[in-house]
């Protein structure tokens, strides 16, 4: 059972906190949403919305009913009990199928009006900025930008410390480009536990709705799954964002419409949007490991192998080392050899434009990669199998 109770907000000068006590399997937390003081008004404390959303994956995974003390908004409540839950459960049989139990809220909220979108300087976040502003359509052009920190830097204190490396970038950008930037902290990651690969749709909405009385309108960047990639199916390599065609609809009311940016498109269409947006020269920024560019990441190498691909790599020499990776082209052509036999979408559209550089010498490095990928996962604990796996983790540094 996992038992919600009423939200408050607690404020100094400086910040204002939504905070709200939890139980999970009667061990009580506290999940808190730290903003700006300046945002104390739009802290959504009336209704349970954004804490169900928080723990709603989980839930289904772990078995757990939900009972909410505050009510829940009526089309958040209709739309999550009376669809999402059931459209997942039924594609995997090992989830549990809650019983979410709350009064319902059918007064529509105060709202300011704002157009928000997360601002991380990555493709996704970039795709969104370039495609997003300047329309003809005024209630839906972006007017804030939010850098969060629930889940996608880590946990603990490692976690706060790249959030605070990695917030220089937007905080840069929002001040050359006027907008304004939401900066939220939080430690729902550290109370409600879970993989973030396989949630981060859950854990940002939790972000939106505890701020759902400043937005009308939010545009999620979508991870770049296609319509044809669409799935509930919780398979090992595939994470939440492949059925944001769905969840994100269903997450949205009358009041906050929530868009899932960029939907149906793989990445590299999206960098083909991204290379015409200028801002993006002196602020992409897409690494996993630093505040900057690393360029040998798994994102870092994805992302200059798009740009090669499109022809555009001299634009983004201010962000990236573009002549070490064309010293090292060879290198970062066999990771992606390597990406295509693990099946990540994003690297078959960009296999055809480096077909005639791939060398046989290339093929044959890759052999030992291809060998150890392909074993049953039975095999892959034997003796040989872990030396042929030390080996190859020792070739890709």
């Amino acid at each position: 059972m996992i038992e919600i109770k009423q939200p408050k907000v607690v404020s100094d000068s400086v910040s204002a906190t939504l905070e709200v006590v939890i139980s999970i399997s009667e061990e009580r937390s506290k999940i808190w949403f730290k903003v700006e003081k300046k945002y104390e008004e739009y802290l959504c404390y009336e209704r349970s919305d954004a804490f169900v959303i928080a723990v709603l994956n989980y839930a289904m995974r772990n078995k757990h009913d939900i009972v909410c003390e505050a009510p829940i908004s009526e089309d958040l409540y209709y739309n999550i009990d009376k669809y999402l839950i059931d459209a997942i459960k039924s594609y995997n049989n090992d989830f549990y199928r809650p019983i979410i139990t709350a009064s319902v809220a059918s007064k529509p909220l105060p709202c300011a009006g704002a157009v928000g979108t997360g601002i991380s300087c990555g493709v996704d976040s970039l795709h969104a900025l370039a495609c997003q502003t300047e329309l003809k359509f005024k209630k839906h052009n972006i007017t804030h930008l939010t850098f969060n920190n629930v889940g996608s830097h880590g946990e603990g204190e490692k976690a706060d410390i790249l959030f605070n490396k990695r917030l220089v970038y937007p905080k840069k950008f929002a001040e050359e480009y006027g907008f304004e930037l939401v900066i939220s902290d939080s430690n729902l990651m550290n109370v409600v536990q879970q993989d973030h690969f396989k949630t981060h749709t859950y854990s940002s909405m939790f972000a939106v709705y505890c701020l759902q009385k400043l937005y009308s309108v939010y545009y999620y960047s979508s991870a770049g799954f296609k319509y044809h990639e669409f799935t509930f199916e919780d398979r090992e390599k595939i994470c939440c964002a492949s059925y944001e065609f769905i969840s994100l609809p269903l997450f949205s009311t009358h009041n906050l419409r929530i868009y899932s940016e960029g939907e149906g498109l793989s990445r590299l269409i999206k960098l083909k949007d991204v290379v015409n947006y200028s801002p993006s020269y002196k602020y992409l920024n897409v690494c996993l490991k630093e505040s900057h560019n690393c360029g040998k990441c798994e994102k870092c190498i994805r992302t200059l192998l798009g740009l090669d691909a499109l022809g555009q790599l001299d634009k983004y020499k201010d962000v990236f080392d573009i002549k070490y990776y064309r010293k090292h082209k060879s290198w970062y052509l066999q990771k992606m050899l390597e990406q295509v036999v693990r099946h990540k979408h994003d690297y078959f559209e960009m296999y055809p434009y480096f077909r005639s550089e791939i060398s046989i010498f290339m093929k044959v490095k890759v052999l030992p990669f291809i060998i150890y990928e392909t074993m049953p996962n039975s095999m892959k604990k034997n003796s040989f199998c872990q030396m042929l796996k030390g080996w190859i983790m020792a070739k890709q540094k």
